[in-house]
């Protein structure tokens, strides 16, 4: 009997994308690690800000193209890589709030894609429902109207069981919106050479590379239990970069897009990050913050004040988290380094306040989800509320307008970095603790620690109607299928 990708995936046996079904089925995969890469030898690349073209003048319109491509990542050989418009990352969208962005995907690749805006607000035809696919050859038109408060989001693919290996081969990028309030913070900001100045976003990931310099996709038993994890750190498609900053104040925005790894920033020196926003957009006042955790997908937007080091100080960017133990964690401690190569006149400030961050009102319900492993044909795979990813089946259907908590109960031994599709919510505790300094803007992701944690979230759903999906962000999980639904209604 025929048996398809899907359920060849639910058993665990998904090795390198685009490899048949035959070749699939009869895989036994095996981690040789990655070839040796020498850290901090070439510069930090910039994803390219992407020019809008065609399209109403009130609005801006792109075409982005899925294909092949080959990527540098190692320096020593080239990467096959799955790009958007043949770069890996992706270019960058620079949005505007209240201003509408259309994107015209065209999927020229072997596989079906659904393209999600993590964090962004849109109707349900252009959120990226994971079963809503463009299938190779086709194309869809995406329509973002940014009606929201701005943030630093992303674009990534969301194919139903296939999330995980997509965004590994490279389908992710930045799409960062800003408006006239944060203009006028006088932040530290894009610059009149560049489209980012001083204002850098980072794509920081883990990945595993074969001895060839493709990369290694391993679904191992204990993959499916912790998510794929890599041996080398990748900023911007680059293994270990180095980057060059003036004496002064830099923004750079950290977005944790690994499968399943979770970061623990922190700078060699012990210098404080001022952070300045999370998932959501600006925080309500800066936060100092000497280490910084971020699960997959999560952001945190920060400043890092140079202007007191000496011209020649080299500072790495470090990860502090070990997701095994030392001694199977392969990947090293240092992600990039910061050389101060240069004075530089600075004007900027971080305003003792940002952007206020109001609570939601009173809650008219609280919905519970359990998270659990369990074990299907001999195989790993994840529940919420005791079930599988079921797109014939709605988990919840709060109706537009209102105010929810939801609560996760993590009764499994690993974390669950829950993502909720459409809103931005407020943490409101875990296990019974309120989010500190950092934690307490507006969010899209919240880490759910392992054996009976509890935490609690509180969102609006508003101005859409339609179904949308949330799930566990370490791909793996979501993939095999730790994912469920809900429909908001009028």
């Amino acid at each position: 009997m025929a048996v398809s990708r899907r359920e060849l995936l639910k058993l665990g046996l998904l090795a390198t994308p685009g490899m048949s079904l035959a070749q699939l089925a009869e895989a036994q995969i095996k981690d040789p690690g990655s070839p040796p890469v020498f850290p901090f030898t070439r510069a930090l690349p910039i994803p390219p800000v992407l020019t809008p073209g065609g399209g109403p003048p009130s609005q801006d319109s792109y075409t982005i193209t899925m294909q092949q491509g080959m990527a540098n990542i190692l320096g020593t050989r080239p990467t096959p890589v799955w790009t958007y418009n043949g770069m890996y990352p992706g270019p960058t969208i620079r949005a505007r709030a209240n201003r509408q962005v259309n994107i015209r995907q065209i999927n020229n690749l072997s596989e079906s894609m659904s393209v999600h805006l993590h964090g962004g607000h849109a109707p349900a035809s252009s959120d990226g429902h994971p079963t809503d696919l463009i299938a190779p050859g086709g194309q869809k038109d995406y329509t973002y109207p940014n009606q929201q408060l701005p943030a630093t989001l992303w674009y990534h693919d969301h194919a139903v069981d296939l999330t995980g290996p997509h965004i590994y081969m490279g389908l992710s990028g930045f799409y960062i919106m800003s408006d006239t309030l944060e203009d006028n913070l006088n932040l530290p900001g894009p610059g009149p050479s560049t489209p980012f100045g001083n204002d850098i976003p980072l794509l920081i990931q883990d990945r595993l590379f074969n001895t060839s310099g493709s990369l290694s996709y391993p679904m191992t038993d204990d993959a499916l239990v912790r998510g794929v994890l890599g041996d080398k750190m990748v900023v911007n498609g680059v293994v270990q970069p180095f980057f060059r900053v003036p004496r002064r104040k830099v923004r750079f925005r950290l977005l944790n897009g690994a499968n399943a790894r979770i970061f623990d920033f922190a700078l060699s020196n012990g210098q404080q990050f001022i952070q300045i926003g999370s998932d959501g957009g600006l925080l309500s006042a800066p936060a100092p913050r000497s280490v910084i955790r971020l699960g997959p997908a999560e952001r945190a937007d920060v400043v890092i004040d140079f202007s007191s080091l000496n011209l020649g100080t080299q500072i790495t960017l470090r990860n502090l988290n070990r997701m095994v133990p030392h001694s199977l964690d392969r990947a090293p401690r240092d992600i990039m380094r910061f050389e101060v190569d240069r004075n530089e006149t600075d004007t900027s400030v971080v305003p003792a306040t940002l952007r206020p961050v109001v609570p939601l009102g009173t809650e008219v319900r609280t919905r519970d989800f359990i998270l659990t492993r369990g074990v299907l044909n001999g195989r790993v795979v994840w529940f919420i509320n005791g079930l599988l990813f079921d797109d014939a089946r709605i988990d919840a259907n709060p109706t537009i307008g209102d105010i929810e908590i939801w609560r996760f109960i993590n009764n499994s031994n690993v974390s669950h970095p829950m993502h909720i599709h459409l809103v931005q919510f407020q943490i409101l505790d875990i296990n019974g603790v309120p989010p500190g300094p950092g934690e307490n803007g507006w969010k899209d992701t919240v880490i759910v620690p392992p054996n009976g944690v509890l935490a609690r979230v509180k969102a609006r759903f508003t101005d859409f109607t339609g179904t949308f999906v949330f799930h566990c962000h370490t791909l793996e999980h979501e993939d095999h299928a730790m994912m469920a639904q809900f429909s908001v209604t009028p």
